[in-house]
């Protein structure tokens, strides 16, 4: 299924970075890139993906493939060994020469092989079982793609940004009732960031719109605090703002590549589209319920992802 329209939560979220990369880089420059230093975990002997010929070069302006992950853990859990699981997975094929990004979103049920594990399960136990690089193969084995670089967020860190800028102001996009939170649509609401989290996990209340309602939620969300992070008030809260993606980000790419993304792939944001897998649900012989990827359409988004990184 093709959708065109704003990057999902994650992607905003790696766009805080390089905002504060870019946007305050002559201002905070030794903050911004201690930040970044502090932030960037490669994974332990790996240079390249197994799917390429050869490593990526971001400051050559090669064609990358990222992944995004939205790690259902806090920064408690995290500390002590507990990855978490991935409530969310983004595939991004971002190609500055043609200036197109491919989005393609992995259902967190999904049926797959824990690579590494030596089992099939839900694909979002893949991160909790052995951290990115476990997630990285088994997303990479799910799809057939190649990654080069991930980028992981904690939900402490989603209500900490919104919180750290003074909350967000959004217009919902559905009428319902969550946690003591009730929204309408197309009436504008302040979220801090407790009640954001509310409404971008919603999804099985009345009204909320299932899976696809609260995927829009989190665009809607992280557009207003892209906006919030951009205007000029955020410019005194920037020790608060690394403060918070120091705490809970977690990535490979180095302070050097993203200053580089910031400058040389930035046009590809403006022309992005939108994929997510199509399949049916299934109760296996475990008894648990699983989200059966369609490998004829599955096979198809695929191609078109790997076409966008020539």
């Amino acid at each position: 299924m093709k959708r065109k329209g704003c990057f999902g939560w994650l992607v905003g979220i790696a766009l805080v970075i390089l905002l504060v990369a870019g946007g305050l880089f002559g201002y905070a420059y030794f903050k911004v890139k201690g930040t970044a230093d502090s932030i960037h975990e490669p994974i332990a002997g790996r240079e390249k993906s197994d799917l390429r010929d050869k490593a990526v070069d971001i400051e050559n302006k090669d064609s990358i493939s990222v992944a995004l992950f939205g790690v259902d853990a806090n920064a408690t859990r995290l500390s002590e060994g507990d990855h978490g699981r991935t409530d969310t997975i983004i595939l991004l094929s971002i190609n500055p020469n043609n200036k197109k990004t491919v989005m393609v979103s992995i259902p967190r049920d999904t049926y797959s092989e824990m690579v590494g594990h030596g089992t099939n399960e839900k694909i979002a136990h893949a991160y909790a079982y052995g951290g990115a690089e476990m997630a990285v193969k088994s997303v990479e084995k799910l799809m057939n793609v190649p990654i080069d670089y991930y980028a992981a967020i904690n939900m402490d860190g989603m209500q900490e940004l919104i919180d750290t800028v003074g909350g967000v102001d959004v217009t919902s996009n559905a009428t319902f009732s969550a946690q003591g939170e009730s929204f309408v649509k197309g009436q504008q609401v302040h979220l801090d960031g407790e009640k954001a989290l509310i409404f971008i996990r919603s999804r099985k209340e009345d009204g909320a719109g299932n899976d696809f309602g609260r995927q829009e939620r989190q665009q809607i969300v992280i557009q207003g605090l892209a906006h919030k992070l951009l205007s000029a008030e955020s410019i005194t809260k920037v020790d608060g703002i690394l403060q918070a993606v120091q705490k809970n980000i977690v990535t490979d790419m180095s302070f050097s590549d993203l200053t580089s993304l910031q400058s040389g792939y930035s046009k590809t944001l403006n022309n992005v589209e939108k994929y997510q897998l199509e399949g049916t649900g299934q109760t296996m012989d475990d008894g648990l319920w699983y989200f059966m990827a369609d490998d004829a359409k599955k096979n198809e988004i695929s191609t078109i992802y790997k076409e966008n990184l020539k």
